[in-house]
Parts: structure tokens; C-alpha cells; sequence
């Protein structure tokens, strides 16, 4: 499993599950995953970006 999202923990599998529920713009996703809502991608992604 990797994550697309470190800070808030959200995985391919998640990004593509929100959209075979109906999720078609980038703030359906974050509001259905919560993606990219927590950016601390400096400390959390193991790639420090």
C-alpha cells in the first residue's frame, strides 16, 4: 500500500473508490477522502515533499 496522501493517510485505493461513488471534481475527493486537507507533507512523506 502506498499513500497519495501522507498527511491524511489516503491511498490510491481510496482516491479511486471516491470516485466510483460519485466524486468528479478534486474537492469531491478531498471532501470524501480528506485528502489533502492536513498538509504536513514535509514531516509525514517519507520523500520530505
Amino acid at each position: 500500500m502506498e499513500y497519495i496522501c501522507y498527511c491524511d493517510k489516503v491511498t490510491e485505493e481510496d482516491i479511486v473508490r471516491a470516485i466510483g461513488q460519485g466524486a468528479r471534481t478534486i474537492r469531491d475527493i478531498q471532501r470524501m477522502t480528506g485528502a489533502m486537507t492536513h498538509c504536513d507533507c514535509a514531516n509525514k512523506n517519507p520523500k520530505g515533499t
